[in-house]
């Protein structure tokens, strides 16, 4: 079985630097994944479904190139992937500006995925690569709050340049500071190196493989063509989808260790990754629909706050819970929170939602990882990454094709509430042994 052989990151560059020059992108990420679901509606040159192609193409570009970018920055060295990871995400973000159709406009975002997969793999790497566990610690700590103030601070910025009618300058500000980032990273962080990956496989088939899959089975989706093109596009993704997980298992170096994904393993930490996320990011889109203020839009943006909150709350009471009933909880929490954003309002259900998030994610990280041997870890988190991305994708499709059948908010809601339930009622058939 080929292994990765990696020596511990090493660099000159001062914690004081090194850590805002990783966590600038993270901030920008944040923004990014909230950003556009919470004015696509707003966007005049979005129509009908091409909103959700818009955020989708996006999250499905990052969901199917994450691990190859991990790979990428093994054999290429972190700084150098960050680096062209800046300089794709700031050409492909600034490029909507410049065009007017709303097919150009996905396409810039399928290739601004692919950028933010390599800015992603590459800050794991570097800040893995710490020499220190505590300097470790602190990054990933840092990493995920400073992407959660982005994700918060996303539906204020879109609003607020939205109603000053500058909506341009949301592709423009990003892409600059983007391009500042670059260039330090390019002038600062060559001199890490995280060795040569040489047995680590860059399989490029399989990643176009898991595009063209998971890109087709998400356009059965979306609203956008008739029943039967819908149909066809989704049977047409999950053979596609087949091939590659074929392609994996005949693999001795996987993308995505599809052996993980049976309950019997660690399935259910993996679907309840992708629950959670869907939840999250189809809950922004959905609620956004009807948001016409920054006033409007401050419990969409509050999610963020609700979600870091979930984070902490599983680390307390993880030793009280059995594992299995930890992820059922807080699914349902979303669950609950999605009928309560139908009937109640949207405050209560922000808050509902985003602990039933934040206690999802923390969970099914901490026991996707805690449970696989030392020399299963890099997989596992590489499933870890495609989970929280293909939810990301599934949850704007999902939430945008049913509320676009049903013209209802509350309708859409309830009916996203009702798949919710039914996946904590899945997870009771977990037969594997999960440890944080």
């Amino acid at each position: 079985m080929s292994v990765d052989v990696l020596s511990p990151a090493r660099s000159a560059v001062p914690k004081k630097i090194l850590f805002p020059l990783l966590l600038v992108p993270m901030f920008l990420g944040g923004v990014d994944s909230t950003l556009f679901n919470s004015v696509a509606y707003d966007l005049p040159v979005l129509t009908d479904s091409w909103r959700l192609w818009f955020i989708d193409g996006y999250t499905i570009a990052l969901a199917a190139s994450v691990v190859l970018g991990s790979r990428l920055g093994a054999r290429l060295g972190p700084g150098v992937t960050l680096a062209v990871g800046l300089l794709v995400f700031a050409i492909a973000g600034a490029a909507p500006a410049l065009l007017g159709s709303p097919e150009a406009w996905t396409v810039t975002r399928f290739v601004q995925g692919f950028g933010y997969a390599l800015i992603v793999s590459s800050v794991a790497s570097v800040i893995g690569g710490l020499p220190h566990t505590a300097e470790r610690t602190l990054g990933y700590s840092l990493w995920i709050t400073t992407y959660s103030i982005g994700a918060g601070t996303g539906p204020l910025i879109g609003r607020a340049f939205v109603d000053m009618g500058a909506y341009t300058l949301l592709f423009w500000l990003p892409a600059a500071v983007a391009v500042v980032c670059g260039v330090l990273a390019t002038l600062m962080l060559r001199g890490i190196d995280l060795g040569q990956a040489v047995s680590a496989k860059i399989d490029v088939v399989s990643s176009a493989l898991a595009l063209l899959g998971f890109g087709l089975f998400v356009a059965g989706l979306q609203s956008h063509g008739g029943v039967l093109g819908r149909v066809l596009a989704t049977v047409a993704g999950c053979v596609i989808l087949g091939v590659f997980c074929v392609r994996q298992l005949s693999s001795r170096d996987p993308l995505i260790d599809v052996r993980m994904l049976p309950f019997s393993r660690l399935g259910a930490c993996s679907l309840s990754l992708v629950v959670g996320s869907a939840c999250y990011t189809g809950s922004v889109f959905l609620f956004s629909a009807q948001a016409d203020s920054l006033l409007s839009v401050l419990p969409i943006s509050v999610l963020a706050l609700w979600v870091s909150l979930g984070g902490f709350t599983f680390h307390r009471l993880q030793s009280r819970f059995s594992p299995v009933h930890m992820l059922q909880v807080s699914l349902a929490a979303c669950a609950v929170g999605l009928v309560t954003a139908a009937f109640v309002g949207l405050w209560p259900a922000s808050f509902l939602i985003g602990l039933g998030v934040g206690v999802s994610m923390a969970s099914g990280d901490a026991y996707l990882l805690g449970s696989v041997p030392p020399k299963d870890v890099a997989r596992a988190a590489a499933l870890q990454e495609t989970s929280l991305a293909v939810g990301a994708a599934l949850g704007v499709a999902g939430f945008g094709g049913i509320f676009a059948a049903t013209g209802s908010v509350a309708a859409t809601a309830v009916i996203a509430a009702v798949l919710v339930t039914v996946t904590v009622w899945a997870l009771r058939h977990n037969r594997g042994v999960l440890t944080a």
